[in-house]
């Protein structure tokens, strides 16, 4: 943790590939290394580091964390379900967090939560300009199922995994406001 006693993000660099991350998925590790910053670039979703500050202990691994945003569509049957209201036929727009992982080096410091909230405050802060009905993630087995619903996404596919969840925007935006 740094001085300030919060962790900040920021958008992924090219060393940050070269970083020797490893959150001990081998899927995540690969699109960290491979593909994060070229997709970054080209527009396709945004890639947010967190980043070992002065601050802390010299023995954490350079890059904590990392997670990617871009916007996605979610079927109205399925938004609707979780909002409780009636919503159009067609399918609505909704941020995703595509991938979310910790190295593994560096796990018990709650930085999962961490980038959840950092990703949520960016989401919530964008949907002041775009429209925007919630955020999407697609749980890729259960430990992440898990992680998810603990800060109240709902499943809204249950077909195995990966499995999709949803929050709504209202959730996000009334839980960053009490967040202390």
């Amino acid at each position: 943790m740094n001085a300030e006693g919060a962790y900040a993000t920021t958008r992924i660099e090219a060393g940050d590939t070269r970083s020797g991350f490893r959150s001990g998925v081998h899927a995540l590790d690969d699109y960290f290394t491979r593909h994060a910053l070229v997709n970054d670039v080209a527009g396709v979703g945004r890639a947010y580091v967190l980043r070992r500050s002065d601050a802390d202990d010299a023995t954490l691994p350079e890059v904590l964390g990392f997670y990617t945003l871009s916007m996605a569509q979610i079927e109205s049957k399925d938004a609707a379900e979780v909002l409780k209201k009636r919503l159009p036929r067609y399918p609505l727009p909704a941020a995703l967090i595509g991938r979310l992982a910790v190295d593994e080096r560096a796990r018990g410091r709650r930085l999962g939560e961490c980038l959840l909230i950092d990703a949520l405050r960016r989401v919530v802060d964008t949907a002041a300009h775009i429209g925007c009905v919630g955020i999407v993630v697609d749980a890729k087995e259960a430990g992440a199922g898990a992680f998810y619903a603990k800060y109240n996404f709902v499943e809204v596919e249950d077909l195995g995994w990966p499995r999709r969840m949803f929050m709504a925007l209202e959730t996000a935006r009334s839980a960053l406001s009490t967040e202390g």
